[in-house]
């Protein structure tokens, strides 16, 4: 009972700070757009809290970090990755083009996507694929809003197919590694909590 009081009170945390967001961005735009980041940051630092990495996982943590934030790059700079594309200033500091919360950003949404689909999933093997799957449809919720939202902008505002392709396979990989991960703590309640939050955090802005 008492961890479930801790995750409500995590959830509706992370849910104040988005609902900020919603009410913020579209009252004054220019202030809380660059405040963007600060929605990732706080509740993957709650999900580590909560788990309490061991030395191993935090390995495995700062590999798939390195991983993600390095596809980035190599999207960014070359285009080789997910397409012609650069990012705004909504993401915090950058490091050549790269907002250095990108691999941030790709550690929560790989972990709580792994939390929920192994809950309902046994096979090792379709865990790893389904969750993959799931964070690239929740990246299809937020691609058409990222112009709007300033977080990247695609060439002739476009997004490419190669997008949504090169995420599932970056996806698939960080979802291989995570599958080292042997923290004990179930998160289901966490993850799914927090994927209802951020979904309609997006869907709001969507709406007129």
């Amino acid at each position: 009972m008492k961890l479930y009081k801790e995750f409500r009170f995590d959830i509706i945390f992370v849910a104040v700070i988005h609902l900020a967001g919603i009410i913020g961005i579209r009252l004054l735009p220019e202030i809380f757009l660059k405040t963007s980041f600060v929605s990732i940051i706080i509740p993957l630092a709650l999900y580590l809290y909560r788990i309490k990495p061991i030395k191993i996982e935090w390995i495995i943590i700062f590999l798939v970090y390195l991983i993600t934030f390095f596809s980035e790059w190599i999207g960014v700079n070359y285009g080789w990755l997910f397409g012609s594309y650069e990012y705004g200033d909504s993401l915090g500091f950058k490091i050549d083009g790269v907002p250095i919360i990108m691999g941030a950003n790709w550690l929560l949404l790989g972990l709580v996507c792994r939390d929920v689909v192994k809950k309902i999933i046994s096979n090792h093997w379709l865990i790893i694929i389904v969750s993959a799957l799931l964070m690239v449809l929740i990246d299809t919720l937020i691609e058409p809003l990222s112009n709007r939202l300033d977080f990247w902008t695609w060439k002739n505002n476009i997004i490419p197919f190669s997008n949504y392709k090169d995420w599932f396979l970056i996806a698939l990989l960080n979802q291989y590694i995570f599958s080292f991960l042997k923290f004990k703590k179930d998160m289901f309640f966490w993850s799914l909590g927090y994927i209802i939050v951020l979904v309609l955090f997006f869907v709001s802005f969507y709406l007129k």
